[in-house]
């Protein structure tokens, strides 16, 4: 890594810029808060419009932000320096979303932000993968045909990129759509909760800890050297969805009205996933810092204090 070294050394004291997509969904408003607190990037972030920042309001004021759907992309760029772009914008097709417009935003999107952006002195990429197969859903074909896309910049334009491959990430904040915001308040307000058989078993990681390797990614990437790494984030260990309820029960000291089969499993279920996460120990210098119990009482305690989706 002398290399690396010798890149941080002439960097020292200046500020780099940092462009974020996805800065005002759940993983990316925590990690833009983490940036902005460490006081030593330039932070710039890509959204809609519509977008709703209840999440990151409070930092607004703190960082560049531009919305796609009114300016000309191509133009905008070509009047700024992109140092490093951290893409994090998805869409999941949750809310019936075409295809179409899973397509424009999972691969259109990104790979023309980063056919402008090399020609205005982008220096390396961090993508946000997913660890579901591409046969699992439109949205995961998607993700990993830009991926193939990733690797072609790489080889054919010498971009440098770290691809972040992602368990099930929870936390505070997180979309009141997803299974275990659904889950926790369920149990907290003593609602009946309809479940699938919950057998299925999932790397649960804290969005803290994901946060932390997205930051390392940062510090990584910007010493090297025409490469492409790609890590799985989690914690290693996988948990089935009916033990994990089990935590959050203990936790809340409630017991829950999960109605576990009154749902059929998803087509294409994955009935267990989970990261290998030596690769990330060792290039990013990284582990995950919370167990269970300590990323869900956090969770939990966000919700206890009323707090809900803005």
């Amino acid at each position: 890594m002398e290399f690396r070294k010798a890149v941080l050394e002439d960097m020292e004291g200046l500020n780099l810029n940092v462009w974020v997509t996805g800065a005002t969904g759940f993983i990316g408003s925590h990690l833009v808060k983490r940036l902005v607190s460490q006081d030593k990037y330039n932070i710039t972030i890509l959204k809609r419009s519509n977008s709703n920042v209840w999440r990151i309001k409070d930092i607004l004021s703190k960082v560049e932000s531009y919305d796609i759907d009114k300016v000309n992309l191509k133009t905008f760029i070509e009047n700024e320096t992109v140092g490093l772009i951290v893409h994090l914008a998805t869409n999941y097709g949750r809310s019936g979303e075409s295809v179409e417009a899973i397509i424009e935003s999972n691969i259109t999107f990104p790979s023309t932000l980063i056919d402008i952006a090399l020609k205005n002195g982008l220096k390396g990429f961090i993508n946000t993968d997913t660890s579901v197969i591409d046969t699992y859903s439109f949205y995961a074909s998607t993700k990993k045909a830009f991926l193939h896309l990733l690797n072609c910049f790489h080889k054919e334009r010498d971009l440098n990129v770290i691809n972040l491959q992602l368990e099930y990430v929870y936390g505070p904040q997180d979309d009141d759509s997803k299974f275990i915001p659904y889950l926790i308040k369920g149990i907290l307000d003593n609602r009946s909760v309809n479940a699938s058989p919950g057998m299925q078993k999932r790397d649960f990681i804290f969005v803290d800890d994901v946060v932390d390797a997205y930051v390392k990614a940062i510090g990584l990437i910007e010493g090297m050297d025409k490469d492409f790494i790609s890590l799985e984030i989690g914690r290693g260990e996988s948990i089935s969805l009916r033990d994990f309820a089990g935590i959050i029960e203990n936790l809340t000291s409630k017991k829950s009205r999960i109605n576990w089969r009154a749902l059929p499993y998803r087509k294409n279920e994955i009935f267990d996933s989970r990261a290998d996460i030596k690769k990330a120990k060792e290039l990013l210098n990284w582990q995950p810092k919370h167990n269970l119990e300590e990323g869900l009482r956090k969770t939990i305690r966000w919700y206890l204090k009323g707090n809900c989706h803005g």
